[in-house]
């Protein structure tokens, strides 16, 4: 499992989109003229968004399956 964030200060929206163009597994979305992260499960940690963001905007941490029940 993945956190991942966008720095929409940064992020270009749909203007750019190279993000969710370029995802394998469609994590990113259009909303309007913004991208929204829409489906963090699907991503496989490949790292091609962080590739093509041309300001950097994307942040991803890996997330262990322990540290979701951590403290139930």
């Amino acid at each position: 499992m993945a956190s991942i964030r966008l720095d929409h200060k940064n992020c270009e929206g749909s203007n750019c989109g190279a993000c969710a163009y370029a995802c394998p597994t469609n994590v990113f979305s259009f909303e309007e003229d913004d991208i929204s992260v829409k489906s963090p499960d699907f991503c496989k940690l490949c790292n091609v968004c962080l590739e093509v963001c041309p300001r950097s905007a994307i942040t991803i941490e890996k997330i262990e399956i322990a540290e979701i029940f951590e403290g139930i």
